[in-house]
């Protein structure tokens, strides 16, 4: 009812909404006077529009016609713009002009029309030139608001004061949350974040009960007193400043802030407004800084912030413009040598949002509910943790939003005056010749009948110069190995942000042509068993990943150290691999191994586990780890409860190895062949019935992991309940055997396994009497005594294998399941016994990759980046234990939903 009453005081009389467009010209190029505004999605968070309902009354009245799309998350309801005058309805392509907020999807552009909205492309920016493209090739005429200004260059329509309250407002709320988690109480934790308010004056009353508190109480004293510096000088920092001047202020001079920091008030904020001189100086020192000069030769100045400003203050509010001819602002050496100095600062909002910008390291928009992450610059990397050593950055690019009523009443208000005769105007004419409207508007226009407009011919320039750049620091990785694991490695690598060439290398080339169509990759023939082919692959790239059989690993390896490439690959360390530890460090080269799943993942994992608890003065007393992939539970039904989405030979060969673990300090080692018989219950999940296996030599891993000997240590694989008992039936019945026979070589006589149990290796049923009943159930559904034919490949193991991929292989709708579990037992100094249990949980999706897929290929490739970015300074044949390492891979993997989730409990 309050809504309505405030809409009838707004609008006055209820208006009769217009029923049709009909008389309307087709929408075109050419102006029917139909405006559509589009529905926004970009984001959940993008509820502003272009236009509010009052400003929609004021075009009808004008004979204007709006269309408008209908939206359940714009802040204004649909009802609303109807009982404003304007048209609901889904097809806005009746209209000649469609205004929309923020960029538009390439999908839902629709060719030949006026396009209004901020497109993000004046920069060249590399995510949005396909959306340059597709607006040229549709001849759309497109219209950026950034760059509508007035005869002075001052831009006419914008959010930019809403982007600097809203800022200043998470900032203030952020350094709560920073400084909780700090391990200080602050008066900022009395405030919300923007999008807590229902409007800027509710948050203002808010900020002003903080800026009591601080007046009464002051801000902690080791971080006191508390100074804000500020870049910019348009709207932005405007809008920022609005907020700042709320708490209790005084505004300073850059001169004065060493004075300051040293004889500050702690009930004070102070603001330090920072003009360009600040931030650089001639590099001559005997020239002055001048304002002219500095727009027209920045090549000849130096950045001095780091050195003047930044060791002084408590936050940065950057809401500067910079491009990439200018000095930045604070790069991550600078930033790192702060820290190391002993940095006041906490904070940086960066307001302008704009990745690898002023700011270096700002390398992502973060998001509304997620407004802050911490930057580390020792290692470069980023956390969302609010206790996790470094800085506070944050960098959210769609800002407004958070007050979309009011930031929508402001813009609409600014940009109605140039709509009604946009909507008349004709696009369809020369550009030249587009002389119907404003210079306001003709001057924004960037694209017309299909070509940049002369005014932003610069970015076609822009373009091939970052293009040339993009080429020179473009990183080759060649990729060994079409198997499954190598559509997900691809897949993140080609989205990271490092510019990276691959070439997929197989032994198959039509998959590998197959997979390389799919992700824009170059495909190549190769044969790793030929030394001369296989150094001419791995030559000219930056690393290479090996996903090719275990056993040819050591190959490629060998190969990238005499041609000083660097190597990733998911397996174990063999014994030949390790052999070339030595060589690898004198040629500077990582071989980084076991970087999949199991190993892998469980590495990262147990590794953060194992060194927290150190740090906290624990010691770790058991530590079980059990790993498997498997069928999803509801696609399990067969007589093995396993299925095979690659050859089974690995898992087969598996279970003949031996195996030594640690239980109740007693170590227990089985033969080679006896795996099977040593299966054991695991408890995970109630509703479900698991085993586990001993896994090769857990005790190989304590001196690795940095543990003393606890008294219980295993790693195991993980089965669905009855798996053991199965194989421990078939190894009887010699399936296992490696043997060439003359009966199974490919062009011998035509037989069944029938024939091949009962003749060739004198097996029948009657060896069955020992099992149970169950198991033998199980060992005939498999079909080994049946009279189908077999898939003759020399060895029994081989064959054995072809007949287990037809008859347990996934179906197209099936999904796999990736189950990874630790178990902690801790005992804690004061002689308290804690144990925990970190637990992922991975099903497939059976219309994209597979879990196992996933949970290898992920982590290979985030390595991969990290190594091409530099951050792995190590050389030799390594493991994934390094801290930072494990640290920054495991957090990369969350942002995927491949993360472990954690329970603990005390004695």
């Amino acid at each position: 009812m309050l809504r309505a009453a405030q809409l009838r005081f707004q609008c006055g009389t209820p208006f009769r909404p217009a029923s049709s467009l009909s008389g309307c010209a087709p929408g075109s190029l050419k102006g029917n006077g139909v405006v559509a505004i589009r529905r926004e999605t970009k984001n959940r968070w993008e509820r502003r529009a272009p236009l509010d309902p009052s400003n929609v009354r004021t075009l009808v009245r004008r004979g204007i016609k709006v269309v408008v799309q209908p939206s359940t998350m714009r802040f204004f309801t649909n009802e609303e713009y109807v009982k404003a005058g304007a048209v609901l309805q889904e097809d806005i392509s009746v209209a000649s002009v469609i205004l929309g907020v923020k960029e538009v999807p390439i999908d839902l552009l629709i060719p030949e029309r006026t396009l209004m909205c901020f497109s993000h492309t004046i920069k060249a920016q590399e995510p949005n030139m396909p959306l340059l493209d597709a607006i040229l090739n549709k001849n759309i005429r497109l219209i950026d608001y950034e760059c509508m200004v007035d005869a002075r260059g001052k831009r006419v329509v914008g959010f930019g004061k809403f982007a600097g309250n809203a800022g200043m407002i998470d900032l203030l709320r952020g350094l709560g949350d920073r400084l909780l988690g700090l391990g200080y109480s602050s008066p900022f934790l009395g405030m919300g974040y923007t999008d807590y308010y229902h409007s800027l004056s509710a948050s203002k009353t808010a900020i002003q009960l903080v800026g009591h508190s601080i007046m009464v109480n002051g801000v902690p004293a080791d971080h006191a007193p508390f100074i804000f510096a500020f870049t910019g000088e348009g709207s932005v920092t405007q809008g920022a400043l609005e907020i700042f001047r709320e708490l209790p202020h005084e505004f300073i001079d850059p001169s004065e802030l060493e004075e300051v920091v040293g004889s500050g008030d702690s009930r004070t904020c102070y603001g330090v407004m920072l003009k360009r001189e600040h931030l650089a100086q001639p590099i001559d020192p005997s020239q002055a800084f001048n304002k002219e000069h500095y727009t027209e030769h920045p090549e000849e100045y130096r950045p001095v912030f780091h050195e003047k400003v930044a060791p002084y203050i408590t936050a940065l509010v950057n809401g500067m413009y910079w491009d990439a001819r200018f000095p930045k602002l604070l790069t991550q050496p600078q930033m790192q040598q702060l820290m190391r100095d002993g940095s006041r600062m906490l904070a940086i909002a960066d307001i302008s949002a704009d990745p690898y910008g002023s700011i270096e390291f700002t390398k992502v928009c973060t998001q509304i509910d997620r407004p802050f992450l911490v930057y580390n610059p020792e290692d470069d990397t980023e956390i969302y943790n609010w206790e996790a050593p470094g800085i506070l950055l944050g960098s959210v690019d769609n800002l407004p939003a958070q007050m979309p009523k009011e930031a929508s009443n402001h813009f609409g208000h600014l940009l109605l005056p140039y709509i009604a005769k946009l909507a008349q105007s004709d696009g369809s004419v020369d550009f030249s010749q587009q002389t119907d409207i404003p210079d306001t508007l003709r001057n924004a226009i960037i694209t017309s009948q299909g070509k940049l407009t002369p005014r932003f011919e610069y970015i076609q320039t822009l373009r091939e110069e970052k293009e040339h750049t993009r080429l020179g620091k473009e990183k080759q990785v060649l990729v060994c190995g079409s198997g499954m694991v190598v559509a997900p490695c691809v897949e993140y690598l080609k989205s990271c942000d490092l510019d990276i060439s691959i070439t997929i290398a197989s032994a198959d080339f039509s998959q590998a042509q197959a997979l390389a169509k799919k992700y824009n990759c170059t495909a190549a023939e190769l044969n790793v068993e030929d030394p001369a082919l296989l150094e001419r692959a791995v030559s000219n790239n930056h690393a290479v990943i090996s996903l090719v059989p275990a056993s040819l690993h050591a190959r490629i390896a060998q190969a990238c150290i005499k041609l000083g490439v660097n190597m990733v690959t998911t397996s174990y360390i063999s014994p030949e691999m390790q052999a070339l530890d030595q060589s690898a460090k004198d040629a500077g080269v990582t071989i980084l191994n076991e970087i999949g799943l199991d190993p892998g993942i469980d590495h990262l994992s147990a590794m953060q586990m194992f060194d927290q608890v150190a740090e906290h003065g624990g010691k770790l007393d058991v530590f079980v780890s059990y790993c498997g992939g498997l069928p999803a539970p509801e696609f399990s039904n067969n007589p093995l409860g396993y299925k095979f989405s690659w050859s089974p030979r690995g898992v087969l060969s598996a279970g003949q190895n031996a195996a030594r673990w640690r239980e109740n300090n007693k170590v227990i080692e089985t033969k080679r062949g006896e795996l099977f018989k040593h299966a054991r219950p695991v408890d995970i999940f109630p509703a479900l019935s698991l085993e586990g296996l001993p896994n090769r030599d857990s005790l190989a891993y304590e001196p690795l992991y940095g543990l003393d000997a606890p008294t219980t240590m295993m790693r195991g694989t993980l089965r669905f309940k009855g798996f053991s008992a199965v194989m421990c039936a078939l190894q009887e019945l010699g399936m296992f055997s490696e043997k060439l026979l003359p009966e199974l070589a490919p062009d011998a006589p035509a037989l069944t396994w029938n024939d091949l149990m009962n003749g060739v290796l004198n097996r029948n049923t009657g060896n069955l009497f020992f099992l149970e009943e169950a198991v033998k159930r199980r060992v005939l559904g498999l079909g080994i005594f049946s009279d189908a034919p077999v898939n003759k490949k020399g060895t029994v193991i081989d064959s054995f294998c072809e007949l287990l991929k037809d008859r347990l292989a996934y179906k197209p709708h099936e999904s796999d399941l990736v189950l990874l579990t630790h178990e902690f037992g801790i005992v804690w100094k004061d002689g308290r016994k804690e144990t925990r249990r970190s637990t992922l949980y991975k099903v497939g999706d059976p219309n994209g990759h597979t879990a196992m897929a996933t949970t290898v290929g992920l982590p290979c490739a985030i390595a991969v980046e990290h190594l091409l970015g530099g951050h792995i300074k190590a050389t030799g044949v390594l493991r994934p234990l390094q801290k930072d390492l494990y640290n920054h891979i495991l957090r990369q993997l969350a942002k995927h939903n491949v993360l472990l989730h954690e329970e603990s409990f005390f004695e």
